[in-house]
């Protein structure tokens, strides 16, 4: 018998993270999808900045890149997330 132990990609805080799905609606523009859900939104500037807003269009703020707003946006999710997590 092998015992073995999960790879730290197969744990349950990684299960449980929220995983984003961004699709590209027109040049400069992403929508983010979670769970069938609308997750938020990326649009980029004609200064070439990426403006970021979360599932209610609350703004998260600009990014000097699509991949910077990726991550603002997954680091927000994440902290809602595990603020409407009930305490034992």
């Amino acid at each position: 018998m092998t015992i073995t132990t999960p790879r730290p990609t197969e744990g349950t805080a990684d299960r449980m993270r929220p995983t984003v799905a961004w699709t590209t609606i027109q040049a400069g523009l992403w929508v983010g999808n979670t769970a069938g859900e609308f997750a938020g939104m990326i649009e980029r500037s004609s200064a070439g900045e990426f403006f970021v807003t979360d599932h209610r269009a609350r703004p998260l703020g600009t990014c000097a890149t699509l991949d910077d707003a990726k991550a603002r946006h997954q680091r927000q999710l994440q902290a809602a997330q595990a603020a409407r997590k009930p305490t034992i």
